[in-house]
Formats: structure tokens, C-alpha cells, sequence
């Protein structure tokens, strides 16, 4: 995504855009909530980056978990446990 593409989303100059990003200006906190919720940051990602520095296979599962709904879920859930048997039945 552009910068003006971005701008144009949260209806701000694309130049507020670029000072946010390259001068380090904070956006207003309405920008910065429409940002973080459209591209589904976590605000403890932004605010404390390196308690995050998890691994990046886990932070793509975990945004596309976000994605689903209950009983979608449930499909996930279900299958991490029967891997999680077969592994301990391999074990043994």
C-alpha cells in the first residue's frame, strides 16, 4: 500500500502519511486507531516492540486466527489437539 493510498483510507494528506512514517511524528490517535485496527496490529506491538520479537511463523498464524469466526475455530483447535495426540503417541 502507498502512503497515498493510506492517506486517502484515513483521510489525511499524504504528507502527514510520509512525516509519520519517515520523521518520526506520532499520527492523532484517531489515525493511529483506524491504522492499527485496519491492518490488525496489536497496540502492544507498537508500544513495545521488543517484547514481540516472537517467531514471525506465529505472529502470520496468530493474524490469520483474528481472521476466524467461532466455529472456525473450533476446526483449528480440533486439529492442534489430534497433531498433539500423534506426537505423543509417537513418543512412546
Amino acid at each position: 500500500m502507498t502512503q497515498e493510498q493510506l492517506a486517502y483510507i484515513v483521510d489525511r494528506a499524504p504528507r502527514t502519511i510520509m512525516y509519520n512514517e519517515n520523521d518520526g511524528q506520532h499520527p492523532s490517535f484517531n489515525t493511529f486507531y483506524q491504522m492499527v485496527t485496519m491492518f490488525d496490529i496489536s497496540v502492544d506491538q507498537y508500544f513495545y516492540p521488543s517484547k514481540n520479537k516472537g517467531s514471525e511463523c506465529r505472529k502470520r498464524i496468530d493474524a490469520m486466527l483474528n481472521a476466524l469466526d467461532e466455529k472456525e475455530l473450533k476446526v483449528v483447535e480440533a486439529t492442534i489437539q489430534a497433531m498433539k495426540q500423534a506426537k505423543e503417541t509417537e513418543d512412546l
